[in-house]
C-alpha cells in the first residue's frame, strides 16, 4: 500500500464513521413524499455546483429556505457538515481516479488545511468575521481581474504542470493554512484554493482533488459538535448524500474532460460568485 492508497483509506473510515454515528437519530425526523423530493433537489444541484468548485453551503441554504424545508437553521448547518464529509470524500475518490496528482502537493494541501482548521477554532473568536470578508472580498476581485486580463491574453501566467515545487510550494502552503482557517469564519476555501494554484502558474484542473480530498479530513472536525449535541437532520442527511452524488457524478467527467483554459473560466465565474456573495450587504 502507498501513501496516496492510505490517504485514500483514511478519508473513507471518516465518511463511514460519520455515518455510522447520525444514523442513531434516524427516527427522529419526518418527512412526507413531498418534502424528500424537495430534499433529494436540493441535494443534486447543490452538489452539482460543489463539484465544479461553487460549494453547497449557500446553495442548500437559499433553497431549504426557498422550499421551506429542515426550518432550524442549527440543524441545518449540522446537517450539511456532516454531508461534507460524505460528499467530499466521494468527490475526492473521483477526481484521484480521473486526475493524476504529486502526492507532495497532495499531501502538503491535505495537512496544512487541517491544520487550520484545527487552529481557527481559538482565532474564531478573537477575529472579526466581517474584516475577513472584507480581506476576501479584496483578494477574490484582485484574482478575478488577473484572471481576465491573462484569458483575454493582456497578461501571461505560465505554468501547466501538476505539481508545486520550492518556494512556491512554501507560498502554497501558506494559502492551504489559510484556507482550512476561513470555514470558522463563515467562509467556504474553494475557490481561494483553485486561485491560489492559479497565480502559482499550476494547471487549475489540480484544484479539484486538492479541496475536495482536504474537505473529507477537515469537515469531520466541524460536524463533530454537530453530532455530539444531535444538532442534524439525519434523514435529510441521508437524501442529501444520495442525491449529492448523483450530482457529483454528473459533474466530475465535465472537469476532467475540459481543458486548462476552459477551466479558467470557470474559475473566473466562481470567483465572481464569491464576489457576489460576500459583497452583498448585511452578509452574516
Amino acid at each position: 500500500m502507498n501513501i496516496l492508497d492510505a490517504i485514500k483509506i483514511i478519508a473513507v473510515i471518516l465518511a463511514v464513521v460519520t455515518s455510522l454515528c447520525i444514523l442513531r437519530g434516524y427516527h427522529n425526523e419526518k418527512l412526507n413524499h413531498v418534502e424528500r423530493i424537495k430534499i433529494a433537489c436540493i441535494g443534486l444541484i447543490a452538489n452539482f455546483f460543489d463539484t465544479i468548485g461553487i460549494g453547497s453551503f449557500a446553495i442548500i441554504i437559499a433553497l431549504s429556505k426557498l422550499l421551506r424545508v429542515m426550518p432550524d437553521e442549527i440543524k441545518l448547518i449540522g446537517s450539511m457538515n456532516i454531508e461534507a464529509v460524505i460528499i467530499s470524500t466521494v468527490q475526492a475518490l473521483i477526481f484521484l481516479h480521473f486526475i493524476h496528482m504529486d502526492l507532495i502537493t497532495l499531501a502538503t494541501s491535505v495537512v496544512m488545511v487541517s491544520l487550520g482548521g484545527f487552529l481557527s477554532g481559538s482565532l474564531a473568536v478573537r477575529i472579526n468575521r466581517r474584516i475577513v470578508h472584507k480581506i476576501m472580498l479584496f483578494a477574490f476581485i484582485v484574482t478575478g481581474i488577473i484572471l481576465l486580463l491573462t484569458q483575454l491574453n493582456l497578461l501571461h501566467i505560465a505554468g501547466n504542470s501538476y505539481s508545486i515545487r520550492g518556494v512556491k510550494l512554501v507560498i502554497f502552503a501558506i494559502f492551504m493554512l489559510i484556507a482550512g482557517a476561513l470555514p470558522a469564519f463563515g467562509v467556504g476555501f474553494y475557490a481561494i484554493i483553485t486561485a491560489s494554484i492559479f497565480l502559482l502558474g499550476v494547471n487549475p484542473v489540480i484544484a479539484f482533488p486538492i479541496m475536495t480530498l482536504s474537505s473529507a479530513y477537515q469537515s469531520p472536525v466541524t460536524a463533530l459538535p454537530f453530532i455530539s449535541k444531535q444538532k442534524f437532520y439525519t434523514k435529510s442527511i441521508i437524501i442529501l448524500s444520495i442525491f449529492g452524488i448523483f450530482g457529483v457524478c454528473i459533474a466530475a467527467p465535465l472537469i476532467s474532460s475540459i481543458n486548462s483554459h476552459a477551466l479558467k473560466w470557470i474559475l473566473l465565474v466562481v470567483i465572481i460568485y464569491n464576489i457576489i456573495v460576500l459583497a452583498k450587504p448585511g452578509k452574516k
